[in-house]
C-alpha cells in the first residue's frame, strides 16, 4: 500500500485552498494529490471507499517528504463532525495548514459558490434568509470551533494557520514562510505566483424558480429519457431552469446582512485573535467596532 498522506490543508471553504494547493504542488518535495478534495474523513462523504483507494491517490510518491491533500470538508462543523478525530487517528505526526479568510467576506464567497452549484440545487435563496435558515454559512466563519479539536488533538505546533489576505497580496513572501516550516529548501513561485485559480466566473447562472426543472435535469429518470428528447425542447427547458445572476441586486440585503452579523463576527475574531496569540488587521471585519 502507497505511504500515508502526511499533510493537509483542512480548509476553509472560499479562503484560497485551491492556489494553496497548486503552490504547494510546485516544490520538489511535496506531492499534492490530483483529486484535490477527497474528503476521506468525511464519513458522509466517501470514507467507505476504503483505504486502499484513498492512499492511491498518493501513488507515487513513497520518497517524497510530504504528501498532502487539501479538503475544505474538514473544518465545516457542525454539518461534519468527528473529522479531526479521524485524521489523527490516521496519522498522528501529520502536519495541518489552515488557511482563513475575512469572515463575513468568506461567507459571502460561499453564497455566491452555492448560487452557482446548480448541479447540486443551487442556492435560490436570498442572503438572508438563505443564511438565516442554513447554519453552514456563519459556522464555517467561525474559525475557533473549527480549529479548537484540531488544536486539542495534534497541538498547537503542527498547525500553520495563515490568511487568504496576506497570500493575496504576496504569494512568495507566504509561502517562503510556509516552505520554512515546513523544514523544506526555498521555492520560487515565479511566474505562478500570479495566476488565479478557482476563481469566481465573470457571469454567474443559477437555478430560477422553485428549482423543481433543474432536480428533473440532474435526476437518474431524466438521464434514461435525455437522449429521446428533441434538442429544441431541452433548450426551452433550460431557458426556464436557468437565470443569470447580477451581485448588485443584493447590495441592499448584504449591507443588511453585515449590520446583523458583524458584532457577532467581530467577537469571534477577538476570540480568535486569543487563541493563536496574533491579530487579523488584514480583515475589515477586524476593525469594524462592535
Amino acid at each position: 500500500m502507497p505511504p500515508k498522506p502526511n499533510l493537509f490543508i483542512i480548509g476553509a471553504m472560499k479562503s484560497g485552498t485551491t492556489s494553496l494547493h497548486n503552490y504547494l504542488d510546485m516544490h520538489p518535495q511535496i506531492f499534492m494529490s490530483a483529486n484535490k478534495e477527497p474528503g476521506y474523513f468525511v464519513e458522509e462523504l466517501t470514507l467507505n471507499r476504503g483505504p486502499h483507494w484513498y492512499q492511491s491517490l498518493f501513488e507515487g510518491a513513497e520518497k517524497l517528504k510530504y504528501r498532502g491533500e487539501s479538503s475544505t470538508h474538514y473544518t465545516k462543523l457542525p454539518r461534519y463532525s468527528g473529522v479531526a478525530e479521524r485524521i489523527h487517528n490516521f496519522n498522528k505526526e501529520a502536519k495541518l495548514i489552515y488557511i482563513m479568510r475575512d469572515p463575513f467576506e468568506r461567507m459571502i464567497s460561499h453564497y455566491w459558490h452555492a448560487v452557482r452549484e446548480v448541479h447540486f440545487g443551487g442556492e435560490i435563496r436570498p442572503i438572508i434568509k438563505a443564511v438565516t435558515e442554513c447554519t453552514d454559512y456563519l459556522a464555517f466563519s467561525e474559525y475557533v470551533l473549527q480549529l479548537t479539536p484540531y488544536i486539542r488533538l495534534f497541538g498547537r505546533d503542527a498547525i500553520y494557520v495563515m490568511t487568504f489576505e496576506a497570500l493575496l497580496g504576496d504569494p512568495q513572501r507566504e509561502i517562503s514562510k510556509l516552505v520554512a516550516w515546513l523544514d523544506l529548501p526555498a521555492l520560487d513561485l515565479g511566474k505562478e505566483a500570479y495566476e488565479p485559480y478557482n476563481q469566481k466566473p465573470a457571469k454567474l447562472i443559477g437555478v430560477a424558480g422553485n428549482g423543481l426543472l433543474n432536480k428533473i435535469q440532474y435526476s437518474s429518470a431524466w438521464s434514461k429519457v435525455s437522449r429521446w428528447t428533441p434538442s429544441s425542447l431541452k433548450d426551452i427547458a433550460k431557458q426556464i431552469a436557468y437565470r443569470d445572476i447580477c451581485e448588485s441586486d443584493q447590495i441592499e440585503q448584504i449591507a443588511k446582512l453585515k449590520a446583523t452579523v458583524m458584532a457577532r463576527q467581530r467577537r469571534q475574531i477577538d476570540a480568535l485573535s486569543t487563541l493563536l496569540d496574533r491579530d487579523f488587521l488584514e480583515w475589515p471585519t477586524a476593525a469594524s467596532p462592535l
